[in-house]
């Protein structure tokens, strides 16, 4: 199922509330970059809603034209653990390809085949 939503719908799932020209801009430069981005935004936005019990998101990259998926580090070694496992089974199950960043950062590159 597609949801083939406009860009301004896309921000305002993220939780954008200050919508610009810049950011519907760069999420046209991501929906291109990311291969098959129409395949997986609903799985993108249901992976962003899973993400908030564990102070994880899913957001506009600064530095590269892809959706990053992020999570705000903490002491807490047991959430980091299980923010990175989420993710891994979130790709594998959806067949998304990710780029890890670091412990706290995922690029999605889209559909893995």
């Amino acid at each position: 199922m597609t949801l083939n939503l406009s860009n301004e719908a896309i921000l305002n799932q993220l939780g954008v509330v200050s919508v610009n020209d810049a950011l519907l801009n760069q999420v046209s430069a991501v929906k291109k970059r990311t291969n098959k981005f129409e395949a997986i935004e609903k799985h993108i936005f249901d992976m962003h809603k899973s993400l908030e019990k564990i102070d994880g998101y899913v957001a506009l990259s600064n530095s590269r034209d892809y959706l990053k998926i992020k999570h705000h580090e903490s002491t807490n070694s047991v959430q980091n653990i299980e923010f990175n496992e989420v993710v891994e089974r979130w790709a594998e199950r959806y067949k998304i390809a990710v780029e890890k960043v670091n412990d706290n950062t995922y690029y999605i590159l889209g559909l893995n085949h």
